[in-house]
């Protein structure tokens, strides 16, 4: 009988227990989203099979921290997994409108932003 009465208060206390607990991290982490640059084009550098290439955008526009990021110049590897879509099958040129899109935490910094390898470059040709 005393067994019984123990493992019944065993049972009632553990629930409360589990309850009890908080998770390790108050804040959860920064999804991972899909940037959208758009602006100037230039220094365009072709991937190939061997080496990165690289592409830099003026920021004219985003669709995150827009205020932060317009009118800075950055810096992006392109590699062979990288979309690039030439404007009517013309040569990335410096000058040309463009949109470079790009994988990174929300919230993230300049410097942070430019770490990952470009997901896609869209070439929108000459700037009117």
């Amino acid at each position: 009988m005393r067994t019984l009465i123990l493992i019944a208060a065993l049972a009632l206390a553990m629930p409360a227990v589990a309850l009890a607990t908080r998770p390790s991290s108050s804040h959860p982490a920064k999804p991972t989203v899909l940037w959208v640059l758009r602006g100037t084009l230039s220094k365009y550098t072709p991937a190939s099979v061997s080496t990165n290439g690289s592409i830099s955008i003026k920021v004219k526009s985003s669709n995150f921290d827009s205020k932060t990021l317009k009118a800075m110049t950055l810096t992006f590897a392109t590699d062979s997994k990288t979309k690039v879509v030439l404007h009517e099958g013309k040569p990335i040129a410096d000058g040309d409108r463009g949109i470079v899109k790009v994988r990174a935490k929300k919230g993230s910094d300049a410097t942070a932003l430019q770490t990952p390898t470009a997901f896609a470059v869209i070439d929108q040709g000459a700037s009117r």
